[in-house]
């Protein structure tokens, strides 16, 4: 049986330099979507990126995965299997169990 994995798509390098380390403090914007193309949450529409601390704070381990990879000023499209996001309990009236799920993400800083 083959292993699952997390696609990424480059949509715009970042600076290829300053990546992110666990306990940096991290500001990003991303858009949630569910296979079918329907977006599920958003930071962009009011433009408040999302604040956490990576590898402390509670956030789907894909979306860790992938940004421990960006660098500052990074686009990136990401596909992420249930396995890495919301498992087979899914999120209740959001997303099924077992469905993957379709993120755009951008890295806007990291704190030190």
């Amino acid at each position: 049986m083959e292993k699952p994995q997390i696609i990424i798509t480059t949509v715009k390098r970042g600076d290829e330099i300053t990546y992110p380390k666990k306990g940096n403090h991290l500001r990003i914007h991303f858009e949630a979507f569910r296979p079918n193309g329907e977006k599920i949450e958003t930071t962009k529409d009011a433009d408040r990126p999302f604040e956490f601390q990576i590898g402390v704070d509670d956030v789907i381990p894909g979306l860790q995965q992938i940004l421990y990879k960006m660098t500052i000023g990074e686009k990136v499209k990401a596909e992420i299997p249930p396995q890495f996001a919301y498992q087979r309990e899914g999120l209740t009236g959001i997303i099924p169990s077992n469905e993957k799920l379709i993120m755009e993400i951008e890295l806007i800083s990291i704190t030190f």
